[in-house]
């Protein structure tokens, strides 16, 4: 009886410690948002209360989107939830920089509960301020628009000094509850279909651009000598700002 009681409770000791050292659930802030701004874009807020727990070893992320043509409206997608990743991190990319289309991103990967909780552009570093060069006398006038779906009409706008070329396409976005096409028209000084400029993801939203009936299907590779687009990345990993404070410390 003693050996056998004393495994017993051997037994249940090892149960209770491993059932102790699961993760915990995370629980995630979940909303979608597809939204064109007509006039300023700062406007947009992003709260919700719907909730969702993520399975174990699963990250809360926000991702937003942020298409702007000059002189035009502005389409923001939004996406927030549970994803799978193996880090936290926050990444903002400047796909296409002004002249004419700006396109940027946002996106953030956090390990606590409901952590995804920004809830206005003035949270998400430089979105906020979208540089857009001031238009001047017309050389070159493109159609211009940023519609979900098609555009019911693009008036020809005059171009901003440095844009070279009219741009036409359309992102297919899927991904994070989003299931959506955003048209673009617009002055560019980019050539060939790359508003996003290779980059086919926004945290869970996969995005691809078709220009022309022809579809960009993966990063194209800068050969020997070629020139590389102008394309921003700021990729922060959370471990960072812990490190440079801790030097701030010992200094």
């Amino acid at each position: 009886m003693g050996p056998r009681h004393t495994q017993g409770l051997l037994l249940l000791f090892l149960l209770g410690a491993s059932s102790s050292t699961e993760a915990p659930e995370v629980q995630c802030f979940k909303n979608v948002s597809m939204y064109i701004e007509e006039k300023d874009y700062h406007a947009f807020t992003w709260t919700t209360e719907n909730v969702e727990t993520c399975d174990n070893v699963t990250f809360c992320q926000e991702s937003i989107l942020i298409i702007k043509a000059a002189g035009t409206k502005t389409a923001i997608l939004a996406t927030k939830g549970c994803i799978p990743a193996t880090m936290e991190e926050i990444m903002y990319i400047q796909h296409t920089p002004p002249p004419g289309l700006v396109a940027v991103s946002y996106s953030s990967y956090c390990d606590k509960s409901v952590c995804n909780d920004k809830d206005r552009l003035n949270e998400f570093g430089n979105l906020q301020e979208i540089p857009v060069t001031p238009t001047v006398s017309p050389t070159l006038q493109c159609p211009t628009c940023v519609a979900l779906g098609t555009c019911d009409s693009a008036p020809s706008l005059p171009c901003p000094q440095g844009a070279t070329r009219c741009y036409e396409g359309r992102l297919e976005i899927a991904g994070g509850g989003i299931e959506s096409s955003v048209e673009v028209k617009g002055c560019t000084a980019l050539m060939g279909c790359r508003l996003m400029a290779g980059m086919l993801t926004v945290g869970p939203m996969l995005v691809k651009e078709i220009c022309q009936n022809k579809p960009l299907t993966q990063t194209p590779k800068a050969e020997s000598g070629a020139t590389c687009l102008p394309i921003l990345v700021w990729r922060l990993h959370l471990l960072l700002p812990l490190v440079l404070e801790s030097l701030v410390h010992f200094s």
